[in-house]
């Protein structure tokens, strides 16, 4: 399958110098040639993506006018990410209302990330009046077409109303899908709500791997602390010093804290020491 390219922000000059934007170029890379010679030949996916690349000025001169051009071709073929792109063009010009179409037509073709973007502009009332509640079921459509940041909106927004059974699932599965702050928030639900420590401890984990700074330092006291996990002070000096490496100061302070207590007690860590380590 090949890769899908999507815009995520459109800024700078409209360029129309190009009439037909699959002509193939001298300086084109052989990844444009064969996207210009597929679009040519009909595959809409390859239209949207050389598209993109025209509107990022990606291997290519930007020339908005030209992706349009692709986007359209594409979309009006049927190809939610062409719809997509273009529906990112006219919000990017405030055409709120042209935009909302592009998505809802990108989204019921099953593309996440369309779905994502209604949320956002219910969310933010861009061109629409604000709804909340219906910004969380876009949120949570656009999480069951994989879109990670769907998935994590919806999990904030149930977690923030205190819905924490319907947030949950929803956090997990933006971890899943690789993002850090979704596992975070797993691992603060299984904290406060489900005192989990095995499940927070887990979930921190994979938030700290995704470079979480605060994830790292949260599974360095749970180690520290050895609360219905096995106490161990390296594993806390280890993720302290990550958290650190992240830019947490209070994570740097802690793993010195430590240290010190180590060299002081002849390499054993005092029974009083959690209570000398400060969090975030």
């Amino acid at each position: 399958m090949k890769k899908l390219i999507f815009v995520s922000l459109l800024l700078g000059v409209i360029f129309y110098g190009c009439s037909d934007p699959t002509k193939i170029k001298e300086n084109d890379t052989q990844e444009v040639q064969s996207l210009k010679t597929d679009c040519a030949a009909g595959d809409l996916e390859s239209c949207a993506n050389l598209g993109a690349k025209y509107a990022l000025g990606q291997d290519i001169k930007k020339d908005i006018g030209a992706a349009k051009t692709l986007f359209k071709k594409s979309c009006d073929g049927g190809n939610p990410t062409g719809c997509y792109n273009l529906g990112v063009i006219d919000r990017d010009k405030k055409d709120y209302k042209k935009a909302m179409g592009k998505f809802k037509d990108s989204c019921e073709k099953g593309f996440g990330q369309a779905c994502y973007s209604i949320g956002v502009m219910y969310k933010n009332a861009e061109g629409v009046e604000q709804d909340l509640d219906l910004s969380a079921d876009m949120f949570s459509k656009a999480c069951d077409l994989n879109s990670a940041y769907g998935c994590l909106d919806a999990c904030v927004f149930y977690k923030d109303d205190a819905q924490g059974d319907r947030a949950l699932p929803l956090c997990q599965r933006a971890c899943e899908l690789g993002n850090g702050a979704g596992c975070f928030n797993a691992s603060d639900l299984y904290f406060t709500k489900y005192k989990d420590i095995p499940n927070t401890l887990a979930y921190s984990k994979r938030a700290c791997d995704l470079g979480v700074d605060v994830a790292c330092s949260n599974v360095a006291f749970l180690y520290a602390e050895g609360k219905d996990i096995p106490k161990d002070i390296k594993k806390a000096v280890t993720y302290f010093d990550k958290a650190c490496s992240l830019g947490n100061e209070q994570a740097c302070k802690n793993s010195e804290t430590i240290k010190s207590d180590l060299s002081k007690n002849n390499k054993k860590v005092s029974s009083a020491i959690s209570k000398h380590l400060k969090k975030n």
